[in-house]
């Protein structure tokens, strides 16, 4: 039910707010069309996938209604790994004149998921590459989505509009986690109001925003040994925020855009157990970004743009300082941890390019930036690891980081007989200020026992930040041999990267290809399959090696062994 995906580079905290540190996606789904019509589609395929889906839109005059059922089920390729997902939601617009109109929104979905997909090591990858045995950190969810909304808009003349939106959204999920020593209930909610007021002033188009929201999570977690509680808390977050954006054409060529956001966040840490631990702390947020696009000949444009981002602590990050310092005032961590900054610096051109060969039109986007994070929240010992001090086991601002890179877009007129899309990244990504704890000598009573092992404090400035590759392309080439069919081949790859913070360990990059194809019959059948991992490649989709003790190595890697070569095809009709 998706309309369009559009991906917002750099930090975009300032239309979205916290967490929106290097990016958004914006989804949009489709409104109820101005026509009667429907369509189901089923798919099966390899590990027992199944996949249902049936939509209607029908309209009546002044109004219009889209309702959508869908139903997937899977074995999964790794063991116990299965997944069922059944989702029911409808869209219904309501014209009130030619003006205005009011939407309502619903959706409920119910996802059940098995164990996770990773093993323990290359040995391990290469004997039972399914991890069949191993428990994952966290598994076995089942969840209950429900999201609903209510939207009004208004236009007032050619050049103003008026839009509010109220929102609500819920999951209600349980779970197994600690390789299940725990079982755990979680209820996470977000209510909120939103407005968006635009006009324009001759050359100067302006936008003045509202964001209201309140979001609550309740944790409930018990030993799954005997069932007794084991803990119980809760966690409050109110979000008032103002934004603004202005567009001002200078010349017919050049524009700007200008936008800033306030956010006022006050969150509360609420132990039910044990009300020592309960925090409430505050943060004052500016985001801004300012850039221009300036227009070439025959739609071609060159474009530039500074941006901010931002993530607050978490009040549980907040709350265990502040219980380590009650209980010690002697240590050295902060009772208060700064937001997360991001600065992005990107210079692009965009456009399409004529060509005298069979492809009459390519179209392409192109930029380069850089991306500062500053502040990088987490552990002083460094994330999963243990320290034989006591300040280290608490949370600090322990890091900055930079993403420097290239990025390429392109695509061809998809109409032709021959197409493609080409997306293209170089990224280098390094820790610019970052130290842990390396742990120099094994601890005789094992992990997590006393801490006699000796660490030491390394500084890691200058190396890659983990599970990043320099170089990755994803190209696809379309096949349009009739009208009614098209064959579309795809290559995925990614270039070699470092599994460790350390760099001590470098994991090969891969290629992998997958096939996909449809045949429209009429108007009403059509028919669609594809081939993932067409060439049965073996390799890793990821790789993560998390302890600092320099004994440790390959061996002791959690690992995702990508599914070999699978099949599905399926029938879709439409009436």
């Amino acid at each position: 039910n998706i309309e369009s995906i559009k991906v917002i580079k750099g930090g975009a905290s300032y239309l979205y707010g916290n967490d929106a540190l290097a990016g958004a996606i914006v989804i949009t789904t489709k409104k109820p069309k101005g026509e009667s019509a429907s369509k189901i589609e089923g798919e099966i395929g390899s590990f027992n996938s199944k996949r249902l889906l049936a939509t209607t839109n029908q309209s009546f005059g002044n109004s219009a209604l889209q309702l959508q059922a869908s139903y997937r089920d899977t074995d999964g390729y790794w063991d116990d790994a299965y997944a069922t997902i059944k989702s029911v939601n409808g869209k219904y617009v309501y014209y009130i004149d030619e003006t205005s109109d009011v939407t309502f929104g619903l959706d409920y979905t119910n996802r059940k998921t098995g164990d996770g997909n990773s093993v323990s090591g290359t040995i391990e990858a290469e004997e039972d590459p399914r991890s069949v045995g191993e428990y994952s950190y966290s598994g076995y969810y089942d969840s209950d989505l429900i999201k609903g909304f209510v939207s009004y808009s208004k236009d007032f003349g050619e050049e103003s509009n008026l839009m509010v939106q109220l929102h609500t959204y819920q999951d209600d999920k349980t779970y197994k986690t600690a390789r299940r020593k725990y079982d755990a209930n979680e209820v996470w909610k977000q209510n909120g109001a939103k407005g968006e007021y635009r006009t324009a002033f001759g050359p100067l188009a302006v936008m003045a925003g509202l964001d209201i929201q309140r979001n609550t999570t309740d944790e409930l977690r018990y030993l799954a040994a005997d069932g007794s509680l084991n803990n119980d808390y809760e966690t409050e977050e109110a979000i008032n925020a103002v934004y603004t954006e202005l567009i001002l054409q200078v010349t017919e060529r050049l524009t700007t855009t200008f936008n800033f956001r306030y956010d006022y966040i006050e969150q509360k840490y609420i132990n039910d157990l044990d009300s020592t631990n309960n925090v409430s702390p505050t943060y004052k947020v500016p985001s801004y970004r300012a850039g221009f696009n300036y227009t070439l000949p025959e739609n071609n444009s060159l474009y530039a743009n500074f941006s901010t981002g931002f993530r607050t602590p978490t009040p549980g990050q907040i709350s265990n300082n502040a219980v380590n310092l009650m209980n010690d005032p002697t240590l050295d961590i902060p009772l208060e941890i700064d937001p997360e900054t991001t600065y992005n610096y990107e210079l692009g051109a965009r456009g399409q390019i004529r060509t005298n060969g069979r492809i009459e039109t390519l179209f392409y986007n192109a930029s380069i930036y850089q991306l500062d994070r500053y502040d990088y929240i987490g552990q002083i010992a460094g994330n999963y690891i243990t320290s034989d001090d006591e300040n280290e086991s608490n949370y600090d601002n322990v890091g900055d980081m930079r993403s420097r890179g290239f990025e390429l877009a392109m695509y061809s007129d998809q109409s032709r007989m021959f197409s493609f899309n080409l997306a293209y990244t170089y990224l280098d990504a390094v820790f610019t200020s970052y130290t842990i704890s390396q742990q120099i000598t094994a601890d005789p009573d094992g992990p997590y026992r006393p801490l006699t092992a000796t660490y030491e404090r390394k500084d890691l400035s200058g190396n890659r930040v983990p599970r990043t590759s320099k170089h990755m392309i994803d190209f696809t080439l379309h096949f349009k041999p009739v009208e009614a069919a098209l064959i579309s081949a795809e290559i995925y790859a990614r270039s070699s990267y470092y599994a460790d913070e350390a760099n001590n360990y470098e994991m090969p990059g891969y290629a992998v290809m997958n096939l996909r194809g449809e045949y429209r019959f009429n108007e009403m059948f059509e028919i669609f399959g594809r081939i993932d991992n067409l060439l049965n490649k073996n390799y890793y989709q990821f790789a993560n090696i998390n302890s600092s003790a320099l004994a440790d190595d390959t061996t002791d890697m959690t690992i995702r062994v990508a599914p070999p070569r699978a099949y599905y095809a399926g029938l879709r009709i439409r009436f």
